[in-house]
């Protein structure tokens, strides 16, 4: 019993440095205490939880580079199995669910046996000697590092997890205080009274594309090159960087965090915020005589939360007329969506607030069809009649971690040269454009204790008077964000854009 319970510790630890949870020496008093044919099974099922919780602690940490949270995290079962039908199919993902199932009830079975098996030590003098032994090595493990090959797994799980429940209750109270302030309710923006805001979400783009040296130098001469394209055009680059308020996943808390204005990093506060009475960047927009519209190509499935966040016009993946062949779990490339997006708002008379929420950079990172530089093929059915997706690898989170890593800009560049392209040829006359990243990749690409900060870049004919209207976020001139972690997050930017007033007419084209 004591082996299957490290097995998550070493996981999570990256480290064979654990070796005793005293707490199982514990277990022949309970039986003893605990008289009754139905404790084994009970205490049987209790001790799955458990190992059930540490396993799930390493993994989310894993992947989102967090510990887990029991109030919250069970959300997420839906959504990762979604991600898991995407990426390796239906039929792999239904039988990982089996599988997870049967592994529950055959741990449970088995550790009811090795329970009762246990019966035989629940008096006499190694019951109690175990119980003697327990108390003292659980005494010397809540210490802390003076002796490391103990860990009170259970004990410091229950703590962990009491405390984050509590946090998490403080937060949602206050969150749903906040949203129901009238501070939260729609207001014009004067600044952008007449004129287009297209806010670009770039899948996976963290902070640590810039900051690591593999990953920039792939990125600078996308930029490089990008930057140029814009300047030609007349178009001024400034950037920086904030806070977002999730890694590794769930891309939707992030896009409603600067809707919203406050920060969501998790799913219960995600679904109490949309069924509050706050209103969002949409509504402040609508407010100031804009049309309000998303393009979301990973959306499959019904999406009623789009219509809650205040866009009156909703282009989910059906809507965008994609028939071109896909790579994997990504189905839209983003070259193909932001092609759509000059189609649709021509479709729009008056300002508009468009959302765009590109895909092509999701992990797994599959290689995707190459940028084309005559953008009218991509109207051709197929867009790339040479091009074939490449064969799907799915296991290549188990055992390939190196490739991923190698994937990983080479897709995000694809995704910022297409932002880049598209904008120097097709962003609306007079629009500022904000093009940010929603999320860090997962830890395996990061590493481990890195900031969940993301790049921000504003583009327009005005970006630098734009963004020293209100300077608080740091704006500097180009691509490149500063190495600084910031002190503020992506809920801070829909207050940043309320507070502009809008004092010269932007430059001339």
């Amino acid at each position: 019993m004591n082996a299957l319970f490290l097995l998550p510790l070493w996981w999570r630890d990256g480290a064979l440095s654990t070796w005793l949870v005293p707490e199982l020496l514990l277990l022949p008093l309970l039986l003893g205490v605990l008289a009754g044919r139905w404790w084994p099974g009970t205490l049987a099922t209790v001790l799955c939880f458990a190992l059930l919780a540490l396993a799930g602690d390493a993994l989310v940490r894993e992947v989102l580079d967090r510990p887990l949270n029991l109030l919250l995290d069970p959300l997420l079962l839906r959504a990762g199995y979604h991600f898991l039908s995407g990426s390796l199919g239906l039929g792999v993902a239904v039988l990982i669910a089996i599988t997870a199932v049967l592994v529950v009830v055959l741990v449970v079975w088995g550790l009811s046996g090795l329970i009762r098996r246990t019966t035989a030590l629940k008096s006499g003098r190694v019951g109690l000697t175990l119980a003697i032994s327990a108390v003292v090595l659980i005494i010397i493990g809540l210490r802390g590092n003076s002796a490391p090959a103990l860990r009170t797994a259970l004990i410091d799980l229950t703590i962990a997890q009491t405390e984050q429940i509590q946090g998490s209750l403080q937060a949602r109270a206050r969150l749903l205080e906040r949203a129901e302030s009238p501070q939260l309710r729609a207001q014009a923006i004067p600044a952008l009274a007449g004129r287009d805001l297209v806010v670009i979400f770039v899948e996976s783009y963290g902070i640590s594309a810039w900051g690591q040296e593999a990953y920039r130098d792939v990125i600078e001469p996308v930029a490089s090159n990008g930057q140029e394209a814009l300047r030609a055009r007349g178009l001024e680059i400034m950037s920086t960087r904030l806070r977002s308020p999730i890694r590794g996943g769930q891309s939707w808390l992030a896009h409603a965090s600067l809707l919203s204005g406050q920060r969501i990093d998790n799913d219960l506060a995600y679904r109490e915020v949309l069924a509050s009475n706050q209103d969002f960047l949409s509504n402040d927009l609508a407010a100031t005589g804009h049309a309000t519209l998303v393009l979301a190509p990973a959306i499959v499935r019904p999406w009623p939360e789009g219509q809650v966040l205040g866009f009156e016009q909703r282009y989910p993946a059906a809507a965008l007329g994609y028939r071109g062949p896909d790579a994997g779990w990504v189905g839209i490339p983003d070259q193909f969506t932001l092609h759509r997006f000059s189609q649709i708002r021509a479709t729009h008379p008056g300002p508009a607030f468009s959302l765009l929420l590109l895909i092509s950079s999701h992990a797994p990172w599959l290689p995707g069809p190459p940028l084309l530089e005559d953008w009218s093929l991509l109207d051709h059915d197929p867009p790339w009649p040479d091009w074939t997706p490449p064969p799907r690898d799915r296991l290549v989170y188990l055992r390939d971690s190196e490739r991923l890593r190698a994937r990983y800009p080479e897709s995000l560049a694809y995704s910022l040269a297409a932002v880049f392209a598209w904008a120097a040829q097709n962003l609306p006359p007079d629009a500022v454009l904000l093009v940010l990243g929603d999320h860090q990749p997962a830890a395996m690409i990061t590493g481990n204790e890195t900031s969940a900060d993301v790049p921000v870049h504003l583009i327009s004919t005005d970006a630098a008077s734009f963004s020293a209207a209100t300077s608080e976020l740091g704006f500097s001139p180009g691509f490149a964000p500063t190495m600084e972690p910031s002190e503020f997050g992506l809920e801070d930017l829909r207050e940043w854009f309320r507070s502009h007033n809008r004092t010269a007419a932007p430059a001339a084209r």
